[in-house]
């Protein structure tokens, strides 16, 4: 369990034209989902993160599937060369030849993984849009009380690990 999202909304007020589309939407909520979803989703995270060549990509058993699919794919639509084509001293930058959408999201784990019993007591209805964006029952962070109280009577234990959470956003 962590908190999650912006703790300072003062950008808000200075974009008064978008400040109505975050009006009753989550901007701090918790993240509720097992501790081993979380460490393998850090792990992952970090194996696709920190190479900086391909030759380093190959040796990541986590990171060599989903670089190596995303530059096939790339091939077949744009005739670009196929991985498997390229030297492992080809530079690698994660968000160039990825982006953000292959990363796990503690929003999507939390509403798919949160007990759900806990999701119907206390979980918000997401109003967030945009073209790539999932909407996800959230768990506000007022009730952080209330729903550690719950996790506790279901037999949960409940771990406070910002540094994983830090990952999630690395």
């Amino acid at each position: 369990m962590g908190t999650y999202g912006r703790t300072d909304h003062s950008w808000l007020d200075e974009h008064p034209e978008i400040k109505r589309h975050f009006k009753e939407d989550p901007q701090d909520w918790l993240a509720v989902f097992p501790y081993e979803v979380a460490l393998r989703d850090v792990e992952l995270i970090k194996a696709v993160v920190e190479p900086k060549t391909l030759g380093e990509v190959r040796r990541s058993p986590l990171a060599l599937p989903l670089v190596k699919a995303a530059f096939d794919e790339r091939a077949a639509m744009d005739g670009e060369p196929p991985f498997d084509d390229l030297g492992d001293d080809v530079p690698f930058d994660w968000y160039d030849e990825l982006d953000v959408y292959w990363r796990p999201d503690p929003r999507l784990r939390t509403a798919e993984l949160a007990p759900p019993g806990l999701l119907a007591a206390f979980g918000q209805e997401d109003r967030g849009y945009g073209m790539d964006y999932e909407p996800a029952t959230w768990l506000p962070l007022g009730d952080q009380d209330a729903i550690e109280a719950a996790l506790r009577e279901l037999g949960h234990e409940i771990v406070y690990d910002d540094t994983i959470l830090n990952r999630y956003l690395a």
